[in-house]
């Protein structure tokens, strides 16, 4: 297992992120604020906001660097920390009463003195141990996909999740933004494995614990609540018979620079936490196989693996209803964890190819030109003589563009200018106008 340590480079588009030094940065609500800039441009022309939320209706922080004083620099926000945490010792507290409720309309947890005020409201009454135990089985999950949209596993992706971590012999894991996955993990496998949550969504403080829960925004690495930072540091120190593998299911939204910044630093505080020299800490990372390039531009020791993950409350991204994906979900894991260490279920359509001496999907046919099973959307791909690789089925060679595109007819011009040359590899012309092809 490798983690990579490269600089930060451009993602889609020309606007780019400067991730390094956050703590100089200032802060919004949500914690540190990225540097955003153009590339033409370059940083002093930037601005800051914030990086949790890409709507301004959610943030509306938004600070050009030249703009930038002292007054943005030092100015504090109100904490709410501590509320969440009287409301939840209130909730837990069973002195007087043990009855325990929730509110649905004002997310708030109640007890049976709290609910008149909340008597025309969606209320869940007399909450099961189940309920208590795992909380996402009746929180309703945040839409907000310019924000921190929630997306819960199915359950058998959450069983294939947990066969891996004992193959890998996991006894620690660090579920960021995946609260579902911890919900069920503290509830299957507490006798061999103990789990912390990380997640924006503060409605967890009323459920867990410091010792087990802290409100934090991945996309900046802030922690909101300092005694629960201490208590996660506690986490990660570990035994030498102990592993700890890092899970995260940020936003799709979420732009890669951040994510794999924060994936550094909380690698640097494991190995520094336990006095290792610089040990890579074996990462699950759930995003779409579109953002392939993105992740290995970043950060090239995460792999693809062909694993499609199936949630219960996102219509395409699923495996039945009206609207899934004829092809499947589009949603997998990348990991540095070696493929050939994760063992595909075969019952839900996977095999094991022998040359590749990994699992793979059953659409994903081993091409002997390319030497490799090529397949990303959950297609079979063919292989292209001209191009020299395997393409999606429905492609077309363009012998102007010298590139397999989606359809005829297309726009040569406009689809060269967003074509990375294989030469220089150099965005923004293809191989015959390249001026390195003579040497």
């Amino acid at each position: 297992m490798t983690f990579c340590t490269q600089q930060t480079t451009e993602q889609s588009g020309k606007l780019l992120i400067k991730c390094e030094d956050e703590t100089r940065h200032p802060h919004c609500p949500h914690g540190p604020t990225l540097l955003f800039y153009m590339k033409d441009k370059g940083p002093e022309e930037g601005f800051y906001a914030c990086a949790a939320y890409r709507d301004r209706k959610l943030c509306n922080y938004n600070v050009p660097v030249k703009d930038l004083n002292s007054k943005h620099l030092n100015r504090v926000y109100y904490n709410l920390s501590r509320e969440y945490r009287a409301i939840r010792e209130k909730f837990w507290d069973e002195t007087y009463e043990k009855e325990k409720h929730y509110c649905l309309t004002c997310n708030v947890p109640l007890k049976e003195s709290d609910l008149l005020p909340h008597s025309e409201h969606n209320l869940l009454r007399s909450l099961s141990e189940n309920n208590l135990k795992d909380p996402t089985s009746f929180l309703l999950p945040i839409d907000i996909d310019k924000g921190n949209a929630q997306y819960y596993f199915d359950l058998k992706a959450l069983q294939f999740f947990e066969r891996c971590l004992k193959k890998l012999e996991i006894s620690k894991i660090l579920c960021i933004g995946a609260p579902r996955l911890h919900g069920y993990l503290r509830n299957h496998c507490k006798n061999w494995l103990q789990s912390f949550l990380l997640d924006l969504d503060h409605r967890f403080h009323y459920f867990y614990d410091d010792e087990e829960f802290a409100w934090y925004n991945m996309c900046n690495n802030f922690f909101f609540d300092e005694c629960q930072r201490r208590k996660f540091i506690r986490f990660l120190k570990i035994k030498s018979s102990q592993r700890l593998l890092l899970f995260t299911d940020p936003p799709f939204g979420c732009r890669t620079e951040p994510i794999i910044n924060t994936l550094r630093e909380l690698s640097k505080l494991f190995n520094g936490i336990n006095h290792l020299p610089h040990q890579p800490l074996p990462i699950f990372w759930i995003f779409p196989y579109f953002s392939e390039q993105y992740i290995q531009a970043e950060c090239s020791a995460f792999e693809m693996c062909d694993y499609k993950v199936n949630y219960i409350n996102h219509l395409s991204y699923t495996n039945n209803g009206h609207k899934f994906r004829k092809l499947g979900s589009p949603v997998r894991l990348f990991t540095n964890v070696p493929l050939e260490m994760l063992k595909l279920p075969v019952e839900e359509g996977y095999k094991y190819c022998a040359r590749c001496e990994r699992y793979t999907a059953l659409e994903n046919h081993h091409c002997n030109k390319c030497n490799k099973c090529p397949s990303k959307n959950g297609a079979t791909y063919r292989h292209c003589l001209n191009c020299g690789i395997c393409v999606k089925p429905y492609y077309i060679h363009c012998h102007d563009c010298h590139r397999c595109t989606q359809k005829e007819g297309h726009n040569c011009v406009e689809y060269q200018a967003k074509q990375t040359c294989r030469i220089c590899g150099k965005q923004g012309h293809t191989e015959p106008k390249c001026s390195l092809r003579k040497t």
